[in-house]
């Protein structure tokens, strides 16, 4: 397929999700609950409402594919059944502080071994690229500067509050309209429903990521491709 741009996710695309967020998310939780003074409610049956069950993590699971408000939703229904009385939003707030105060705790690895010969390969046929995730700027700058991939993208847009998140079209059509694109020659590259749904809603063509048989098979009937990580690229593109 055709291309002049190519849009990424971030997580479970560009770094490898589960030893990244699992860990995270553990730590978050955990300082949460007691910030809370929450001794009922177990990090163990969160993460099962954030979709990780021994460590892996659902490509459709809240975790994998919702925002940190979605997350702190869900924290809070748990915690009001144990009788905690913090409000939904002082619990959201308080969970986005730990995820950001405890980013340190997640190993940052690429989904593929190549990524940045990839991203430069790319940069090289004089193609725009950019990283469209639901994640905070802090994390996601973070994330991608360990990598030393972060000067590959023209553009990159997080949930920062203002920037509405996927999978609504606006990053595309801020994206396309910035560099004068034709959405048609847009791609966008994820392993989730989100990036497929915002993908179909902005009229542009997905190539899914999935390294798993079971993965796969959720993605192939949404995307136009699916690859086992960003370094097939180049046997969908031209």
């Amino acid at each position: 397929m055709k291309s002049d741009a190519i849009i990424f996710d971030k997580d479970g695309t560009l770094i490898d999700f589960d030893v990244f967020w699992v860990s995270v998310s553990v730590k978050a939780v955990e300082e949460v609950l007691e910030w809370a003074g929450d001794t009922v409610t177990s990090v163990s049956d969160v993460l099962l409402a954030f979709g990780v069950r021994d460590g892996i993590t659902d490509i459709n699971g809240v975790l994998c594919k919702g925002t940190y408000e979605e997350l702190g939703h869900i924290l809070y229904d748990i915690m009001k059944n144990s009788g905690c009385d913090k409000s939904c939003a002082e619990v959201t707030e308080a969970l986005v502080r730990s995820y950001n105060k405890n980013s340190d705790a997640g190993v940052v690895k690429p989904t593929c071994e190549n990524l940045a010969f990839v991203l430069s390969e790319l940069k090289k046929q004089n193609k725009k690229l950019a990283v469209v995730t639901t994640d905070n700027p802090e994390i996601t700058l973070k994330c991608l500067q360990k990598l030393s991939i972060c000067d590959y993208f023209d553009k990159i847009y997080t949930d920062d509050g203002k920037t509405p998140t996927k999978p609504d079209p606006y990053c595309v059509n801020d994206f396309c309209q910035s560099f004068c694109i034709e959405r048609e020659r847009v791609v966008m590259v994820g392993d989730t429903m989100t990036d497929m749904n915002f993908a179909k809603n902005a009229g542009i063509r997905a190539i899914g990521i999935a390294k798993s048989d079971a993965n796969r098979q959720v993605l192939e009937s949404y995307a136009d491709s699916v690859i086992r990580d960003p370094s097939y690229i180049f046997e969908v593109l031209n």
